[in-house]
């Protein structure tokens, strides 16, 4: 009775005769419908929330509005964000000093258990959707806060200085109640994220910062960048409504993917990839437009004063950073942006002793996170572990070119199209498990290529020792192995 109750879908705002019709016109299941009128009706309530100066006010209107964007497609299963937000609150209030220790403990346990208990990635596929994908971003934010208290509270008690991100993203009190609720479903965000720093939330609905009206320049019109945003939110969904009915997770088990040559299936693996690409693309675009109309993704301006910056929220830069981007260590940065300074910040970083240099193994486990908090599905896990030989033999080709290839090129244009298509080949390769999901599938698409992806990056990163480290001459920023000097 109580997993009955903890899943039930039961939803106060009943499916309406206008909804099932357009549902069926536009081939949507009613919770994907239900979801992506939330995800548009949050860039008016972003707006909205210009209109109140008040910071009692905005914590209440992004609160209120907030929770309606999710009960809307979700329903009842906003009951799942109760359980790990209580216990994370009373950490904070109770035990500030552990408290981020303990929203680990809390948060991915119960993360773990929505994943399997409503079996996230299957439903998924199947056009349903459910709180999970909220509880994703929910698990970021009480993380990302939870820790920023401790950090604050051991380095006063400690007499202990914070560095660079830590410092300024440290809590130096819990939150009110209103606060924390505020932050946990301010705006919708919770819908397709990406989660925001309590410190740079708080500031923002206080109106402080580069938020602040006596600024000594203050914030812009968001028209221009908003508008420029949800462009290319449109432009994704109407890429994948035109690639999906022939680039789907059912192409690599047709008689026509068996047929077909090498060159051909490297080419299918790689638009299958790229089409559930642009689903995500566009439902983060959207986010971004909402917050940007907001005011949150202001970041504040260039250095010359002229250029305004609204880079804070943007999770994705599709383009330049991941289909033309020419190093596998690169693309984390430029792809769910946020979830990648999570884990680069509050796992990688903190796993990495400190005075020395973070390796293959805080790597490793980095990925291993980020594929226990995507779901425990075997595809998941093929996808993340190999992900980290991939963005390991970036580094390896990197050393090898610095040796082995002259100057002019190394820094020329078809060398760097070399890289570019070898990155992106094989990322699209390797993310084919995160669609198939089931471990059988998975092995046979990647068998369909005969491993030679994954052989290659365990080759790399097998040589990548054999090479001699690189050394940047200061006086003229040539460079030479260390073997030489």
């Amino acid at each position: 009775k109580f997993q009955m109750f903890m899943s039930t879908r039961h939803n106060y705002i009943g499916v309406m005769p206008w909804e099932q019709a357009a549902a069926g016109a536009i081939g949507l299941s009613i919770d994907q419908l239900r979801f992506t009128l939330a995800l548009f009706s949050s860039v008016l309530i972003g707006l909205g929330i210009r209109l109140f100066k008040s910071p009692a006010a905005r914590h209440l209107y992004s609160l209120s509005t907030g929770f309606f964007l999710v009960y809307y497609p979700f329903g009842f299963g906003v009951i799942h964000a109760l359980p790990p937000s209580a216990l994370v609150y009373l950490a904070l209030v109770l035990a500030p000093g552990s408290c981020g220790t303990a929203s680990w403990l809390i948060c991915f346990p119960y993360l773990i258990y929505l994943h399997v208990v409503n079996a996230s990635g299957e439903a998924w596929q199947a056009g349903q959707m459910d709180f999970t994908g909220c509880e994703m971003v929910l698990v970021l934010k009480l993380i990302s806060l939870a820790v920023a208290r401790q950090d604050h509270y051991v380095a006063t008690r400690k007499k202990r200085e914070l560095s660079g991100y830590a410092a300024d993203h440290a809590v130096s009190s819990s939150p009110s109640p209103l606060h924390f609720l505020s932050y946990v479903f301010g705006l919708g965000n919770l819908l397709a994220g990406p989660y925001v720093e309590y410190v740079d939330y708080d500031s923002f609905i206080n109106l402080k910062g580069v938020w602040s009206p006596s600024a000594a320049k203050p914030m812009p019109s968001a028209a221009l960048p908003s508008m420029w945003c949800m462009a290319q939110a449109l432009g994704f969904m109407v890429a994948y409504q035109l690639l999906i009915p022939h680039w789907n997770r059912s192409v690599p088990f047709t008689p026509w993917f068996d047929n077909s040559s090498y060159a051909v299936k490297l080419g299918a693996t790689f638009l299958m990839t790229l089409t559930l690409q642009l689903k995500f693309c566009f439902a983060w675009k959207v986010s971004e437009t909402s917050l940007i109309l907001a005011g949150l993704g202001f970041e504040g301006w260039s250095e010359d004063g002229k250029v305004p910056k609204w880079g804070r929220v943007e999770n994705v830069r599709y383009l330049t950073g991941v289909l033309l981007c020419d190093s596998a260590r690169l693309v984390p940065g430029n792809w769910n942006i946020g979830t990648g300074n999570f884990l680069r910040r509050y796992v990688y970083e903190r796993l990495t002793p400190r005075g020395r240099k973070a390796g293959f193994p805080q790597l490793l486990a980095t990925q291993l996170v980020s594929a226990i908090w995507h779901g425990l599905y075997p595809g998941y896990l093929m996808m993340f572990v190999a992900s980290a030989l991939w963005i390991n033999s970036s580094t390896v080709i990197f050393k090898g070119e610095q040796v082995l290839l002259p100057a002019v090129l190394r820094d020329s244009l078809p060398w760097r199209g070399v890289k570019i298509a070898f990155q992106l080949l094989t990322l699209q390769y390797l993310a084919t498990s995160f669609i198939m999901l089931d471990l059988h599938d998975s092995l046979r698409v990647w068998a369909s290529l005969h491993y030679v992806p994954v052989i290659v990056l365990l080759l790399l990163c097998l040589a990548g020792p054999l090479i001699p480290g690189v050394k940047r001459s200061r006086s003229t920023g040539d460079t030479a192995t260390k073997k030489e000097q």
